[in-house]
């Protein structure tokens, strides 16, 4: 078992309930012995799973509903930074985590396939083994071989073994793009960009309430969302610039282009900001707000596009 203080990142491929307990039962209660901190994400059936077969033992987990747990990768990874910050600040030196990712429909595989593969490169450097269960029985054969592509090692009771083909964080987000957010039609608003988000923040707001949006829940998330990117594309892009919303339903698409260079560096958005250096702090934020968001480099224009879904909380 690795003793390392540095990341360790497992698939772990199932095909039946044994096969799971089988193989995380014996991780859970060395991680316990051991005095780790141990959290589970995983679907309700498998947390029911865990602790009947660990007994008295799954008093000492932390259980997580992963449908609640997976909703945007940036918010996953921010969620686990506070786990493991908390298990530290009580007095753990290291954490086991078990992760299963809630993939759901087949345009969000390479979503959450790339939050996979940023995983090795945000806690590279924490002190925590992450176990990752594939349940091979209803996940489709092309994520499961992503899944070989994200994570350096398979978790094979009682052995685990490097994969053959894995590839780095960078190298595999520069592979698998992000997928554009779909729209239909011609955008409710086009307008020049220029050097003030003050103007882009009404046309929204005037938007909303033109559909009687005004005050739905996200609202506030979407308008955030907009002005951290609008303000990245003011403050590193170059003219011309400029805003486009669709509108579909609730569901509010916006796209802003200019003719910068975009950024650099794959992991931006999923790594949290360096508190000590400038920049990624506005994609961070929006990667959280977003249902979608993605980033396209169209020749010598940059594009960012990004939709929320806008929900009216009277009617929940």
């Amino acid at each position: 078992m690795p003793t390392s203080t540095t990341l360790t990142h497992d698939a772990l491929f199932y095909n039946s309930d044994q096969d799971l307990v089988t193989a995380l039962v014996p991780f859970v209660r060395e991680g316990l012995e051991r005095g780790d901190a141990v959290t589970a994400a995983v679907t309700r059936s498998n947390i029911a799973l865990l602790c009947d077969a660990l007994g008295a033992d799954a008093t000492a987990v932390s259980f997580i509903d992963r449908d609640e747990w997976y909703k945007r990768p940036a918010s996953t990874v921010a969620g686990w930074q506070r786990l493991l910050a908390g298990a530290i600040e009580r007095g753990h030196r290291y954490m086991r985590l078990i992760g299963e990712v809630g993939f759901g429909a087949d345009e969000r595989h390479p979503t959450w396939t790339r939050y996979e593969a940023a995983l090795n490169q945000v806690f590279a450097q924490a002190p925590a083994w992450i176990v990752c269960p594939y349940d091979t029985r209803a996940l489709p054969a092309a994520l499961l071989g992503d899944a070989r592509r994200t994570h350096p090692t398979v978790m094979a009771h009682p052995n685990r073994r490097d994969s053959d083909s894995y590839l780095p964080a960078e190298q595999f987000l520069r592979t698998v793009p992000e997928p554009m957010p779909t729209v239909a039609g011609p955008p409710a608003i086009t307008m020049e960009l220029k050097d003030d988000v003050a103007v882009a923040r009404h046309s929204l707001a005037t938007l909303m309430a033109a559909y009687g949006w005004s005050g739905l829940h996200r609202g506030d998330d979407l308008m955030l969302a907009m002005s951290e990117i609008a303000a990245n594309s003011i403050r590193h892009g170059h003219e011309p610039r400029y805003l486009r919303i669709w509108v579909d339903g609730r569901r509010i698409t916006c796209e802003v282009g200019d003719s910068g260079p975009g950024p650099e560096d794959p992991l931006l958005g999923y790594r949290p900001p360096n508190q000590a250096l400038a920049g990624g702090r506005g994609l961070w934020i929006a990667q959280q707000l977003c249902d979608a968001l993605a980033i396209d480099q169209r020749g010598a224009t940059t594009v960012v596009r990004f939709a929320v879904t806008l929900h009216d909380d009277s009617r929940q």
